[in-house]
């Protein structure tokens, strides 16, 4: 077993390929009465976490009558979960190029089966994919005799991950602090997953002015439903002073990025100075 982990760009593939090479008594294909190669997909795992997305192929075949060595080649297919134009990932290491038995001799014998497995994990989403495999025939002086291909099923990988984002901030006297303002931020999960155990940040200029801000206050959201919002209340400095600092007071959901999400661009939120009306939102734990 050969295991490779390879990254190409943002896409990054671990591929697991398995030769087996066998000379199989009993295993002769008739001629005209069974395909002599075959390919199905193998598994299909979906998960939230990247790294527990794959899939795999099986591929069977088997010698022709004027064939002496087998080649197999398997090239990774995906398009939109939605339908639309399958295209080749030409970016997969391990895969588009034709492969051989170990044993050069496999192919040359009527029983002998050519065998051979690939897996590729952590899989993009939310895409299908799957596996066009290449089978070809040699004859002793290695010119193509036969030459097929087929495809396996689809394997879907939906989107299963959350969403994490600011939507506003609302702005009040603190009560216990005459000189600080309240900040209630408004955070949604507006993926299809719940997210777990994340904080929420919130960074306010320094009143040092030779530090460029305050230690981050944190707030800790055990859970939030996909689709549902939570308000999380915040101490600083009044807005509008914020703002003629270095810094204007910001938000930030899962400031650690310990959470997989959809989309990772949306989780940051800076206050408006000054602060402006919005219009009412439906939400649930209003403070």
């Amino acid at each position: 077993m050969t295991r490779l982990r390879f990254t190409r760009g943002a896409f990054l593939v671990t591929a697991i390929a398995l030769l087996v090479s066998a000379a199989a008594a009993g295993a002769a294909v008739p001629t005209g009465q069974a395909t002599p190669y075959a390919a199905q997909l193998l598994s299909c795992h979906s998960s939230p976490r990247v790294a527990a997305r794959s899939v795999a192929v099986a591929t069977t075949m088997r010698p022709l009558g004027s064939g002496r060595r087998l080649l197999v080649r398997i090239d990774l297919q995906q398009r939109s979960i939605d339908g639309g134009r399958w295209t080749a990932r030409g970016d997969v290491p391990g895969l588009g190029v034709w492969m051989s038995p170990s044993d050069p001799a496999i192919g040359s014998r009527p029983n002998d089966v050519f065998k051979y497995r690939q897996a590729v994990g952590r899989l993009v989403a939310p895409f299908q994919f799957r596996f066009r495999v290449g089978f070809r025939w040699l004859d002793a002086d290695g010119d193509v005799v036969r030459s097929s291909a087929t495809w396996t099923a689809a394997c879907k990988q939906p989107e299963l991950r959350p969403d994490l984002t600011i939507v506003r901030t609302r702005q009040m006297p603190d009560p216990l602090e005459p000189s600080a303002i309240r900040y209630s931020v408004l955070v949604r999960n507006q993926g299809v997953a719940s997210a777990w155990n994340f904080d929420v940040a919130a960074q306010f200029p320094s009143a040092d002015r030779s530090r460029t801000a305050a230690p981050a206050q944190l707030r800790t959201v055990t859970r939030l439903a996909p689709q549902q919002t939570v308000w999380l209340a915040f101490t600083g400095p009044p807005c509008a002073a914020a703002a003629a600092g270095p810094v204007a007071p910001a938000f930030t959901a899962d400031p650690a990025n310990e959470i997989e999400e959809s989309s990772e661009t949306n989780n940051a939120l800076t206050a408006t100075c000054p602060p402006t009306a919005p219009p009412p939102v439906a939400t649930l734990g209003r403070p």
